[in-house]
């Protein structure tokens, strides 16, 4: 399952996002992380839902930086929708685990996007 408005990681997050594309909607960690992989599909049932999948289409990409920037904060949203069972998500402390990785990311050299959706430490 890999539905554009919530899993391209080459949409922008907001309208001021200089990289991405629009075409499929914007996509912020609060759309990212908020869709229940098991039910998007009318008629589909959650059996039939072998995982998910996340693309990052490269038309505006020039950089690695640029990679890292379109993908994080999105691909820890993705992936913990593969991980584990819908019944056991809560935005809340998602984006709480989620921001405490800003420290990381930093000492890792990650160019991630500092969503407004999370509160990151302190110079993160």
């Amino acid at each position: 399952m890999s539905p554009a408005n919530h899993a391209y990681l080459d949409m922008k997050y907001n309208d001021q996002t200089a990289l991405g594309q629009s075409w499929a909607g914007l996509d912020d960690v609060d759309t990212a992380y908020g869709w229940d992989p098991g039910t998007y599909l009318p008629g589909v049932p959650a059996s039939s839902v072998l995982g998910v999948e996340t693309a990052l289409w490269t038309e505006t990409i020039v950089t690695p930086a640029d990679i890292d920037y379109m993908a994080f904060p999105r691909l820890p949203a993705i992936a913990e929708l593969g991980w584990s069972p819908w019944g056991t998500h809560d935005p809340a402390a998602f984006k709480a685990r989620l921001g405490a990785q800003g420290p990381r990311w930093e000492i890792m050299g990650i160019n991630y996007y500092r969503s407004t959706q999370v509160s990151w430490p302190a110079g993160s």
